[in-house]
Protein backbone atom coordinates (compact mmCIF):
# COMPACT_ATOMS: atom_id res chain seq x y z
CA UNK A 1 0.00 0.00 0.00
CA UNK A 2 1.52 3.14 -1.05
CA UNK A 3 1.63 6.32 0.99
CA UNK A 4 -0.23 9.48 1.27
CA UNK A 5 -0.39 12.49 -1.86
CA UNK A 6 0.63 15.53 -1.29
CA UNK A 7 -2.90 16.54 -1.05
CA UNK A 8 -3.98 13.67 1.68
CA UNK A 9 -0.91 14.97 3.56
CA UNK A 10 -2.27 18.33 3.65
CA UNK A 11 -5.73 17.34 4.69
CA UNK A 12 -4.52 14.78 7.55
CA UNK A 13 -2.67 17.60 8.83
CA UNK A 14 -5.89 19.41 9.57
CA UNK A 15 -6.90 17.13 12.15
CA UNK A 16 -6.99 17.77 15.91
CA UNK A 17 -4.06 17.68 17.24
CA UNK A 18 -2.71 15.28 20.70
CA UNK A 19 -1.63 19.27 23.05
CA UNK A 20 2.14 19.19 23.72
CA UNK A 21 2.76 16.96 26.26
CA UNK A 22 6.34 16.26 26.11
CA UNK A 23 7.10 17.85 29.49
CA UNK A 24 8.59 16.31 32.63
CA UNK A 25 6.59 13.25 33.81
CA UNK A 26 6.76 10.42 36.26
CA UNK A 27 8.78 8.40 35.75
CA UNK A 28 8.42 3.59 35.59
CA UNK A 29 10.84 1.99 38.27
CA UNK A 30 12.09 -1.18 36.60
CA UNK A 31 10.13 -3.91 37.35
CA UNK A 32 7.86 -2.01 40.02
CA UNK A 33 4.57 -2.92 38.38
CA UNK A 34 6.32 -6.73 36.43
CA UNK A 35 3.06 -8.41 36.88
CA UNK A 36 0.97 -6.05 35.75
CA UNK A 37 2.85 -5.39 33.12
CA UNK A 38 2.92 -9.41 32.36
CA UNK A 39 -1.09 -9.15 32.27
CA UNK A 40 -1.65 -6.59 30.03
CA UNK A 41 0.56 -7.71 27.85
CA UNK A 42 -0.80 -11.47 28.05
CA UNK A 43 -4.43 -10.01 26.92
CA UNK A 44 -2.77 -7.85 24.23
CA UNK A 45 -1.61 -11.10 22.39
CA UNK A 46 -5.31 -12.25 22.76
CA UNK A 47 -8.49 -11.71 20.46
CA UNK A 48 -11.26 -12.37 23.28
CA UNK A 49 -11.99 -8.44 24.50
CA UNK A 50 -12.27 -5.28 23.25
CA UNK A 51 -11.00 -3.22 26.14
CA UNK A 52 -8.69 -3.93 28.70
CA UNK A 53 -9.33 -1.13 31.53
CA UNK A 54 -6.55 -0.52 34.54
CA UNK A 55 -8.43 1.06 37.64
CA UNK A 56 -7.27 2.31 40.67
CA UNK A 57 -7.77 4.99 42.78
CA UNK A 58 -5.57 8.67 41.84
CA UNK A 59 -2.34 8.65 42.38
CA UNK A 60 -1.77 4.63 42.41
CA UNK A 61 0.23 5.31 38.63
CA UNK A 62 -1.85 4.00 36.49
CA UNK A 63 -0.82 6.62 33.95
CA UNK A 64 3.01 5.72 34.25
CA UNK A 65 2.27 2.42 33.94
CA UNK A 66 0.38 2.72 30.68
CA UNK A 67 3.51 5.39 29.41
CA UNK A 68 5.48 1.89 29.74
CA UNK A 69 2.78 -0.03 28.12
CA UNK A 70 2.90 2.37 25.55
CA UNK A 71 7.08 2.18 24.90
CA UNK A 72 6.49 -1.33 24.76
CA UNK A 73 3.84 -1.46 22.18
CA UNK A 74 6.02 1.27 19.76
CA UNK A 75 9.09 -0.97 20.02
CA UNK A 76 7.46 -4.23 18.67
CA UNK A 77 5.17 -1.77 15.91
CA UNK A 78 1.54 -2.21 17.85
CA UNK A 79 0.92 0.99 19.00
CA UNK A 80 -2.02 2.54 17.40
CA UNK A 81 -2.15 5.70 19.22
CA UNK A 82 -2.89 7.13 22.31
CA UNK A 83 -4.41 10.04 24.41
CA UNK A 84 -4.04 11.50 27.53
CA UNK A 85 -7.47 12.94 28.32
CA UNK A 86 -6.08 15.04 31.44
CA UNK A 87 -4.20 16.96 28.46
CA UNK A 88 -7.91 18.29 27.30
CA UNK A 89 -10.50 20.76 28.09
CA UNK A 90 -12.27 18.00 29.90
CA UNK A 91 -15.89 19.93 29.67
CA UNK A 92 -15.46 21.23 26.07
CA UNK A 93 -13.96 18.30 24.15
CA UNK A 94 -16.39 15.93 22.52
CA UNK A 95 -15.88 12.38 21.57
CA UNK A 96 -15.74 13.21 18.03
CA UNK A 97 -12.41 16.10 18.62
CA UNK A 98 -11.13 12.90 20.67
CA UNK A 99 -11.50 10.40 17.65
CA UNK A 100 -10.12 13.07 14.75
CA UNK A 101 -7.06 13.20 17.59
CA UNK A 102 -6.66 9.70 17.83
CA UNK A 103 -6.84 9.44 14.07
CA UNK A 104 -3.91 12.16 13.74
CA UNK A 105 -1.64 9.93 16.24
CA UNK A 106 -2.30 6.43 14.34
CA UNK A 107 -1.39 8.70 11.17
CA UNK A 108 2.02 10.16 12.45
CA UNK A 109 2.58 6.55 13.30
CA UNK A 110 1.55 4.69 10.60
CA UNK A 111 1.47 6.94 7.97
CA UNK A 112 -0.16 4.04 5.44
CA UNK A 113 -3.22 4.81 6.91
CA UNK A 114 -3.55 8.19 6.07
CA UNK A 115 -5.78 7.91 2.92
CA UNK A 116 -8.05 6.08 5.00
CA UNK A 117 -8.40 8.42 7.35
CA UNK A 118 -8.50 11.38 4.80
CA UNK A 119 -11.56 9.24 3.40
CA UNK A 120 -13.01 9.48 6.51
CA UNK A 121 -12.72 12.78 7.68
CA UNK A 122 -15.14 12.98 3.40
CA UNK A 123 -17.59 10.50 4.53
CA UNK A 124 -18.12 10.84 8.45
CA UNK A 125 -18.65 14.53 8.42
CA UNK A 126 -21.99 14.97 10.96
CA UNK A 127 -22.28 10.77 11.40
CA UNK A 128 -22.92 8.58 13.96
CA UNK A 129 -20.19 8.65 16.56
CA UNK A 130 -19.98 4.51 15.55
CA UNK A 131 -19.25 5.96 12.20
CA UNK A 132 -16.37 7.65 13.19
CA UNK A 133 -14.58 5.21 15.15
CA UNK A 134 -15.05 3.01 11.83
CA UNK A 135 -13.72 5.86 9.45
CA UNK A 136 -10.89 6.90 11.40
CA UNK A 137 -9.88 4.16 13.44
CA UNK A 138 -11.34 0.73 12.44
CA UNK A 139 -10.55 0.89 8.86
CA UNK A 140 -7.46 2.63 8.10
CA UNK A 141 -5.94 0.29 10.76
CA UNK A 142 -7.35 -2.90 9.08
CA UNK A 143 -5.94 -1.06 5.72
CA UNK A 144 -2.30 -1.94 7.00
CA UNK A 145 -2.83 -5.90 7.13
CA UNK A 146 -0.89 -5.91 10.07
CA UNK A 147 -0.45 -9.66 11.72
CA UNK A 148 -1.30 -8.71 14.90
CA UNK A 149 -3.81 -6.24 16.66
CA UNK A 150 -3.11 -2.45 16.99
CA UNK A 151 -3.36 -1.03 20.23
CA UNK A 152 -5.47 2.11 21.16
CA UNK A 153 -4.53 3.35 24.74
CA UNK A 154 -6.98 6.45 26.12
CA UNK A 155 -5.60 7.39 29.40
CA UNK A 156 -7.69 8.98 32.61
CA UNK A 157 -11.25 8.98 30.45
CA UNK A 158 -12.93 9.26 33.50
CA UNK A 159 -11.79 12.56 34.02
CA UNK A 160 -13.91 13.29 30.77
CA UNK A 161 -17.16 14.58 30.67
CA UNK A 162 -18.02 12.61 27.69
CA UNK A 163 -16.87 10.07 28.33
CA UNK A 164 -20.01 7.23 28.71
CA UNK A 165 -20.65 8.07 24.51
CA UNK A 166 -17.34 7.05 23.81
CA UNK A 167 -17.42 3.93 25.76
CA UNK A 168 -20.77 3.29 24.60
CA UNK A 169 -20.02 3.35 20.72
CA UNK A 170 -16.72 1.10 21.39
CA UNK A 171 -19.39 -1.70 21.83
CA UNK A 172 -19.68 -1.84 18.22
CA UNK A 173 -15.87 -2.82 17.46
CA UNK A 174 -16.25 -5.89 19.89
CA UNK A 175 -16.00 -8.18 16.85
CA UNK A 176 -13.00 -6.29 14.86
CA UNK A 177 -10.09 -7.25 17.97
CA UNK A 178 -8.17 -8.92 15.34
CA UNK A 179 -7.75 -5.18 13.93
CA UNK A 180 -7.65 -3.16 17.00
CA UNK A 181 -8.25 -3.29 20.70
CA UNK A 182 -8.22 -0.80 23.50
CA UNK A 183 -6.84 -0.02 26.79
CA UNK A 184 -8.03 2.43 29.18
CA UNK A 185 -7.50 3.71 32.49
CA UNK A 186 -10.31 5.04 35.31
CA UNK A 187 -10.23 5.27 38.86
CA UNK A 188 -13.50 2.86 38.73
CA UNK A 189 -14.20 -0.20 37.50
CA UNK A 190 -16.63 0.63 34.70
CA UNK A 191 -18.41 -2.83 34.97
CA UNK A 192 -19.50 -2.03 38.57
CA UNK A 193 -20.77 1.28 37.15
CA UNK A 194 -24.20 2.33 36.12
CA UNK A 195 -22.78 3.57 32.08
CA UNK A 196 -25.16 2.78 29.20
CA UNK A 197 -24.85 -0.54 28.02
CA UNK A 198 -21.69 -0.92 29.40
CA UNK A 199 -22.09 -4.84 29.62
CA UNK A 200 -21.69 -4.96 25.73
CA UNK A 201 -18.76 -3.47 25.38
CA UNK A 202 -15.89 -7.00 25.51
CA UNK A 203 -14.14 -5.61 28.18
CA UNK A 204 -11.30 -7.07 30.54
CA UNK A 205 -10.51 -5.18 34.17
CA UNK A 206 -7.71 -5.02 35.92
CA UNK A 207 -7.15 -3.50 39.22
CA UNK A 208 -4.08 -1.61 39.96
CA UNK A 209 -2.76 -1.84 43.40
CA UNK A 210 -0.37 0.34 45.66
CA UNK A 211 3.32 -0.64 44.92
CA UNK A 212 5.02 -2.60 47.34
CA UNK A 213 6.84 -1.26 50.46
CA UNK A 214 10.25 -2.42 49.26
CA UNK A 215 9.69 -0.58 45.41
CA UNK A 216 8.91 2.93 47.27
CA UNK A 217 12.10 2.55 49.18
CA UNK A 218 13.91 1.97 46.54
CA UNK A 219 12.70 5.33 44.47
CA UNK A 220 13.16 7.07 47.86
CA UNK A 221 16.79 6.10 47.95
CA UNK A 222 17.46 7.32 44.20
CA UNK A 223 15.66 10.50 44.54
CA UNK A 224 16.37 11.55 48.17
CA UNK A 225 20.36 11.55 46.28
CA UNK A 226 19.08 14.32 44.04
CA UNK A 227 17.63 16.48 47.18
CA UNK A 228 19.64 19.99 47.67
CA UNK A 229 20.60 18.92 51.07
CA UNK A 230 22.16 21.82 53.71
CA UNK A 231 25.04 21.43 55.66
CA UNK A 232 25.04 17.37 54.87
CA UNK A 233 22.21 16.97 57.02
CA UNK A 234 20.69 13.87 54.79
CA UNK A 235 17.45 11.60 55.42
CA UNK A 236 18.61 8.58 57.39
CA UNK A 237 18.03 4.67 56.65
CA UNK A 238 14.71 5.21 59.61
CA UNK A 239 13.76 8.32 57.36
CA UNK A 240 13.36 6.22 53.98
CA UNK A 241 11.08 3.38 55.96
CA UNK A 242 9.17 5.36 57.43
CA UNK A 243 8.91 7.62 54.13
CA UNK A 244 7.96 4.02 52.38
CA UNK A 245 5.81 3.16 54.80
CA UNK A 246 3.74 6.36 54.77
CA UNK A 247 3.16 6.54 51.38
CA UNK A 248 0.73 3.67 51.52
CA UNK A 249 2.01 2.65 48.20
CA UNK A 250 1.32 5.86 45.81
CA UNK A 251 3.74 6.69 44.06
CA UNK A 252 2.06 10.71 43.78
CA UNK A 253 2.42 11.05 47.42
CA UNK A 254 6.06 9.77 47.22
CA UNK A 255 7.04 12.23 44.13
CA UNK A 256 5.45 14.80 45.82
CA UNK A 257 7.53 14.71 48.75
CA UNK A 258 10.59 14.82 46.46
CA UNK A 259 9.18 18.32 44.93
CA UNK A 260 8.53 19.53 48.32
CA UNK A 261 12.14 19.16 49.41
CA UNK A 262 14.18 20.08 46.11
CA UNK A 263 12.12 23.43 46.02
CA UNK A 264 14.61 26.25 45.13
CA UNK A 265 13.08 29.09 46.73
CA UNK A 266 12.02 27.54 50.30
CA UNK A 267 12.91 29.70 53.16
CA UNK A 268 13.17 26.17 55.39
CA UNK A 269 16.13 23.26 54.10
CA UNK A 270 14.82 20.53 53.18
CA UNK A 271 15.67 18.50 56.27
CA UNK A 272 13.01 20.95 58.22
CA UNK A 273 10.21 20.11 55.93
CA UNK A 274 11.32 16.08 55.68
CA UNK A 275 11.28 16.68 59.23
CA UNK A 276 7.83 18.29 59.19
CA UNK A 277 6.64 15.92 56.99
CA UNK A 278 7.76 13.08 59.38
CA UNK A 279 6.19 14.51 62.45
CA UNK A 280 2.78 15.15 61.06
CA UNK A 281 1.84 12.47 59.06
CA UNK A 282 -0.44 10.06 61.07
CA UNK A 283 -1.89 7.89 58.00
CA UNK A 284 -0.59 6.52 54.65
CA UNK A 285 -2.47 6.00 51.32
CA UNK A 286 -5.18 8.72 49.81
CA UNK A 287 -5.93 10.30 53.39
CA UNK A 288 -2.14 11.07 53.99
CA UNK A 289 -1.85 12.38 50.92
CA UNK A 290 -4.50 14.97 52.02
CA UNK A 291 -2.65 15.65 55.04
CA UNK A 292 0.19 16.62 52.37
CA UNK A 293 -1.39 18.50 49.86
CA UNK A 294 -2.74 20.78 53.20
CA UNK A 295 0.36 20.77 55.15
CA UNK A 296 2.18 21.76 51.31
CA UNK A 297 0.19 24.71 51.21
CA UNK A 298 0.36 26.05 54.51
CA UNK A 299 4.22 26.54 54.10
CA UNK A 300 4.12 27.62 50.59
CA UNK A 301 1.21 30.59 51.53
CA UNK A 302 1.58 31.33 54.79
CA UNK A 303 -0.28 34.87 55.07
CA UNK A 304 -3.85 35.31 54.70
CA UNK A 305 -3.10 37.78 51.55
CA UNK A 306 -1.31 35.15 49.93
CA UNK A 307 -3.55 32.57 50.41
CA UNK A 308 -6.38 34.56 49.11
CA UNK A 309 -4.03 35.30 45.93
CA UNK A 310 -3.65 31.25 45.77
CA UNK A 311 -7.47 30.93 45.90
CA UNK A 312 -7.77 33.56 42.90
CA UNK A 313 -4.71 31.53 40.99
CA UNK A 314 -5.33 28.50 41.18
CA UNK A 315 -9.47 29.32 40.40
CA UNK A 316 -8.60 30.88 37.14
CA UNK A 317 -6.71 27.98 36.47
CA UNK A 318 -8.93 25.24 37.22
CA UNK A 319 -11.88 26.64 34.73
CA UNK A 320 -8.99 27.47 32.17
CA UNK A 321 -9.63 26.02 29.00
CA UNK A 322 -6.52 27.50 27.00
CA UNK A 323 -2.91 28.23 27.85
CA UNK A 324 -2.29 32.09 28.31
CA UNK A 325 1.18 33.82 29.11
CA UNK A 326 1.63 34.97 32.52
CA UNK A 327 1.03 38.48 31.54
CA UNK A 328 -2.41 38.07 30.18
CA UNK A 329 -3.68 35.62 33.22
CA UNK A 330 -2.80 38.58 35.30
CA UNK A 331 -5.17 40.32 33.38
CA UNK A 332 -7.88 37.43 33.58
CA UNK A 333 -7.73 37.14 37.54
CA UNK A 334 -6.98 41.35 38.24
CA UNK A 335 -3.75 40.22 39.90
CA UNK A 336 0.03 42.07 39.69
CA UNK A 337 2.21 39.97 37.56
CA UNK A 338 4.43 39.51 39.89
CA UNK A 339 2.46 38.09 42.10
CA UNK A 340 1.09 35.46 39.35
CA UNK A 341 4.53 34.40 38.55
CA UNK A 342 4.96 34.46 42.40
CA UNK A 343 2.40 32.01 42.72
CA UNK A 344 3.05 30.39 39.53
CA UNK A 345 6.65 29.47 40.89
CA UNK A 346 5.35 28.55 43.97
CA UNK A 347 3.21 26.07 42.86
CA UNK A 348 5.52 23.91 41.26
CA UNK A 349 6.52 22.49 44.51
CA UNK A 350 3.23 20.17 43.72
CA UNK A 351 2.65 19.58 39.91
CA UNK A 352 3.36 16.69 38.96
CA UNK A 353 3.49 17.51 34.85
CA UNK A 354 5.61 20.35 33.48
CA UNK A 355 4.06 21.48 29.97
CA UNK A 356 5.94 22.92 27.39
CA UNK A 357 6.81 26.42 28.46
CA UNK A 358 5.35 26.06 31.12
CA UNK A 359 8.12 28.33 32.73
CA UNK A 360 6.28 31.66 31.42
CA UNK A 361 2.52 30.01 30.77
CA UNK A 362 -0.20 29.23 32.65
CA UNK A 363 -1.59 26.36 31.64
CA UNK A 364 -5.02 24.77 32.49
CA UNK A 365 -4.58 23.02 35.94
CA UNK A 366 -5.55 19.54 34.84
CA UNK A 367 -2.48 19.40 32.14
CA UNK A 368 0.25 20.90 35.36
CA UNK A 369 -1.45 19.25 38.74
CA UNK A 370 -2.37 15.86 39.52
CA UNK A 371 -6.25 15.07 39.83
CA UNK A 372 -6.19 14.09 43.58
CA UNK A 373 -4.76 17.73 44.33
CA UNK A 374 -7.40 19.63 42.28
CA UNK A 375 -10.36 17.42 44.04
CA UNK A 376 -8.70 17.93 47.30
CA UNK A 377 -9.08 22.14 46.77
CA UNK A 378 -12.47 21.74 45.78
CA UNK A 379 -13.44 19.08 48.38
CA UNK A 380 -12.31 20.32 51.31
CA UNK A 381 -14.86 22.90 53.48
CA UNK A 382 -15.80 26.34 52.24
CA UNK A 383 -14.50 27.99 55.11
CA UNK A 384 -10.92 26.02 54.59
CA UNK A 385 -8.92 29.28 53.55
CA UNK A 386 -7.54 26.87 50.65
CA UNK A 387 -10.91 25.95 49.27
CA UNK A 388 -12.08 26.78 45.86
CA UNK A 389 -15.29 26.76 43.74
CA UNK A 390 -15.62 25.77 40.30
CA UNK A 391 -18.99 27.71 39.76
CA UNK A 392 -17.17 30.90 41.31
CA UNK A 393 -14.20 30.55 39.23
CA UNK A 394 -16.02 30.50 36.06
CA UNK A 395 -18.09 33.40 37.39
CA UNK A 396 -15.05 35.41 37.62
CA UNK A 397 -13.76 34.57 34.43
CA UNK A 398 -17.03 35.23 32.93
CA UNK A 399 -17.31 38.35 34.02
CA UNK A 400 -13.62 39.60 32.90
CA UNK A 401 -14.11 38.11 29.86
CA UNK A 402 -17.29 39.95 29.04
CA UNK A 403 -15.64 42.94 29.72
CA UNK A 404 -13.19 42.55 27.38
CA UNK A 405 -15.96 42.19 24.61
CA UNK A 406 -16.61 46.24 24.53
CA UNK A 407 -12.82 46.33 23.17
CA UNK A 408 -13.17 43.95 19.81
CA UNK A 409 -11.59 45.18 17.00
CA UNK A 410 -13.82 46.20 14.33
CA UNK A 411 -14.24 43.27 11.42
CA UNK A 412 -14.59 43.83 7.90
CA UNK A 413 -15.24 41.63 4.78
CA UNK A 414 -11.00 41.72 3.78
CA UNK A 415 -10.05 40.90 6.86
CA UNK A 416 -8.66 37.37 8.28
CA UNK A 417 -10.35 38.13 12.28
CA UNK A 418 -8.67 35.15 13.96
CA UNK A 419 -5.23 36.83 13.54
CA UNK A 420 -6.68 39.96 15.07
CA UNK A 421 -7.63 38.15 18.09
CA UNK A 422 -4.54 36.73 20.65
CA UNK A 423 -3.86 36.92 24.53
CA UNK A 424 -6.92 37.56 26.91
CA UNK A 425 -8.92 39.28 23.85
CA UNK A 426 -8.90 36.18 21.69
CA UNK A 427 -9.47 33.86 24.74
CA UNK A 428 -12.37 36.19 25.53
CA UNK A 429 -14.31 36.08 22.85
CA UNK A 430 -14.14 32.34 22.76
CA UNK A 431 -14.52 31.63 25.70
CA UNK A 432 -16.79 34.23 27.48
CA UNK A 433 -20.31 31.75 26.67
CA UNK A 434 -18.94 28.77 28.73
CA UNK A 435 -18.05 30.72 31.66
CA UNK A 436 -20.56 32.85 32.16
CA UNK A 437 -22.94 29.60 31.25
CA UNK A 438 -21.07 27.46 34.33
CA UNK A 439 -20.76 30.70 36.71
CA UNK A 440 -24.15 31.55 36.69
CA UNK A 441 -27.71 29.89 37.69
CA UNK A 442 -30.80 29.69 34.98
CA UNK A 443 -33.25 31.17 37.68
CA UNK A 444 -34.53 34.64 35.89
CA UNK A 445 -34.31 36.22 39.42
CA UNK A 446 -31.04 34.81 40.23
CA UNK A 447 -29.94 35.67 36.71
CA UNK A 448 -31.09 39.56 36.29
CA UNK A 449 -29.41 40.24 39.73
CA UNK A 450 -25.89 39.53 38.72
CA UNK A 451 -23.29 41.81 36.94
CA UNK A 452 -22.93 39.27 33.73
CA UNK A 453 -26.76 39.88 32.93
CA UNK A 454 -26.50 43.84 33.13
CA UNK A 455 -23.02 43.80 31.48
CA UNK A 456 -24.25 41.86 28.50
CA UNK A 457 -27.56 43.96 28.39
CA UNK A 458 -25.04 47.38 28.20
CA UNK A 459 -23.36 45.68 25.21
CA UNK A 460 -24.29 47.88 21.74
CA UNK A 461 -25.93 45.76 19.25
CA UNK A 462 -23.05 46.52 17.04
CA UNK A 463 -20.65 45.45 19.39
CA UNK A 464 -22.59 42.63 20.05
CA UNK A 465 -22.59 41.67 16.37
CA UNK A 466 -18.77 42.06 16.27
CA UNK A 467 -18.39 39.74 18.71
CA UNK A 468 -20.55 36.94 17.12
CA UNK A 469 -18.21 37.40 13.73
CA UNK A 470 -15.07 37.63 15.58
CA UNK A 471 -16.38 34.16 17.86
CA UNK A 472 -17.68 32.27 14.35
CA UNK A 473 -14.43 33.63 12.67
CA UNK A 474 -12.07 31.64 15.47
CA UNK A 475 -14.00 28.90 15.38
CA UNK A 476 -13.36 27.84 11.95
CA UNK A 477 -10.12 30.04 10.95
CA UNK A 478 -10.47 28.11 7.66
CA UNK A 479 -13.64 29.54 6.38
CA UNK A 480 -13.29 31.80 2.90
CA UNK A 481 -15.25 34.46 4.22
CA UNK A 482 -16.25 36.25 7.09
CA UNK A 483 -19.45 35.16 8.55
CA UNK A 484 -21.35 38.05 9.48
CA UNK A 485 -24.42 37.68 11.54
CA UNK A 486 -27.57 40.64 11.82
CA UNK A 487 -29.66 39.97 14.70
CA UNK A 488 -30.77 42.99 16.32
CA UNK A 489 -30.31 41.68 20.13
CA UNK A 490 -28.05 38.89 21.83
CA UNK A 491 -31.12 36.36 22.36
CA UNK A 492 -31.12 36.22 18.96
CA UNK A 493 -27.72 36.21 17.75
CA UNK A 494 -26.50 33.62 20.05
CA UNK A 495 -29.80 31.34 18.86
CA UNK A 496 -27.97 32.29 15.07
CA UNK A 497 -24.48 31.21 16.63
CA UNK A 498 -26.09 28.10 17.54
CA UNK A 499 -27.54 27.33 14.37
CA UNK A 500 -23.99 27.54 12.59
CA UNK A 501 -22.35 25.67 14.82
CA UNK A 502 -25.34 22.51 14.53
CA UNK A 503 -24.69 22.84 10.60
CA UNK A 504 -20.77 21.94 11.91
CA UNK A 505 -19.61 18.22 13.14
CA UNK A 506 -20.40 18.02 16.66
CA UNK A 507 -16.89 19.28 17.49
CA UNK A 508 -18.08 22.18 18.79
CA UNK A 509 -21.32 20.82 20.59
CA UNK A 510 -19.92 22.60 24.05
CA UNK A 511 -20.06 25.91 22.64
CA UNK A 512 -23.76 25.31 20.72
CA UNK A 513 -24.32 24.19 24.37
CA UNK A 514 -22.66 27.34 26.20
CA UNK A 515 -24.45 29.87 23.62
CA UNK A 516 -27.89 28.67 24.05
CA UNK A 517 -27.08 28.60 27.71
CA UNK A 518 -26.79 32.10 28.07
CA UNK A 519 -29.62 32.45 25.52
CA UNK A 520 -32.16 31.27 28.21
CA UNK A 521 -31.11 33.15 30.78
CA UNK A 522 -31.47 36.46 28.58
CA UNK A 523 -34.22 35.22 27.23
CA UNK A 524 -36.18 33.13 29.63
CA UNK A 525 -39.35 33.25 28.12
CA UNK A 526 -38.32 32.67 24.41
CA UNK A 527 -39.60 29.14 23.98
CA UNK A 528 -37.51 28.60 20.67
CA UNK A 529 -34.05 29.08 22.64
CA UNK A 530 -35.09 26.83 25.49
CA UNK A 531 -36.19 24.10 22.62
CA UNK A 532 -33.01 24.30 21.10
CA UNK A 533 -31.26 24.20 24.20
CA UNK A 534 -33.19 20.86 24.95
CA UNK A 535 -32.38 19.70 21.49
CA UNK A 536 -28.75 20.27 21.79
CA UNK A 537 -28.69 18.31 25.17
CA UNK A 538 -30.59 15.52 23.68
CA UNK A 539 -27.97 15.48 21.08
CA UNK A 540 -25.22 15.26 23.26
CA UNK A 541 -26.75 12.49 25.17
CA UNK A 542 -27.23 10.54 21.92
CA UNK A 543 -24.52 8.40 20.41
CA UNK A 544 -25.59 9.26 17.00
CA UNK A 545 -24.54 12.85 15.71
CA UNK A 546 -28.26 13.51 13.97
CA UNK A 547 -28.52 17.11 11.86
CA UNK A 548 -31.76 18.71 12.88
CA UNK A 549 -33.07 20.94 10.37
CA UNK A 550 -33.77 24.31 11.88
CA UNK A 551 -37.11 23.76 10.26
CA UNK A 552 -37.89 20.91 12.62
CA UNK A 553 -36.84 23.53 15.90
CA UNK A 554 -39.81 25.53 15.02
CA UNK A 555 -42.37 24.05 17.84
Amino acid sequence: MKGPSDNEQCRFNGLPRHPDASGEQPEYLPNSRKPDVEKSLEWVSSLTDLVLCIYGPAGIGKSTLVRHLLDKLRSVGQLGASVFLGAFPTDTTAPETIIKTLAHELGNIHPRAIPKIVEAMNQCHATSLENHLKGYILEPARSLNHPHPLIIIVDAIDEWKNHPRFIKALAHLNSETAIVKFIITSRLNPCTSRLPDIDKIAMHTHPLLPISIDTMKVYFDKHLETVPWVDGRRASAADVNKLANLSGGLPVWASTVISLLSEQFSESPPHEILSGILARQRVGGSEGLTELYRDALLRLFLSPEAQRYFRLYLGAALVLQEPLSLSEFSKLVGMPPHLVKNIHSALSAIQTRSPHGSEDTVHPASTRFHLSFLEYVQAIPAENTFAISAFDSHSAVGLTCLNQITTLPLVSSAQTPVFLLHGLQGYATKYWPYHVSHGTNRSHDEWAKTVHCSTLLAIPVDVQQRWATLFLNTLFPEAEEVMAVEEQDMTSILMEIGNNLRKDSADHWAFEVACLEVAVRLGSGCDDAWCKLGLCYYGMASVSSVSIPDSDLSW
